[in-house]
């Protein structure tokens, strides 16, 4: 959230979320799934899914990052 034009897409957190609030954010809702499969092997099969939704936010944030570079300041 380093440019003036990026804002955070996700509705259950702030415009501009700071860095302490995204990792809070994701120890709460990723919590949950580490309690269900604590104790089972994951497969592949089990992580593919998450795997390429992961892939696909990682990518989309490069790109935005990309574009708030060429047309954007920075906070």
């Amino acid at each position: 959230m380093d440019f003036d034009c990026v804002y955070e897409a996700n509705p259950l957190l702030p415009k501009v979320a700071h860095r302490d609030r995204l990792i809070l954010h994701k120890i709460v809702f990723l919590s949950p799934f580490d309690a269900l499969y604590h104790n089972d092997q994951l497969t592949y099969a089990d992580m593919i899914l998450p795997l390429l939704l992961t892939s696909y936010v990682v990518h989309n944030n490069l790109n935005v990052i990309d574009r708030a570079k060429q047309n954007c300041s920075k906070r």
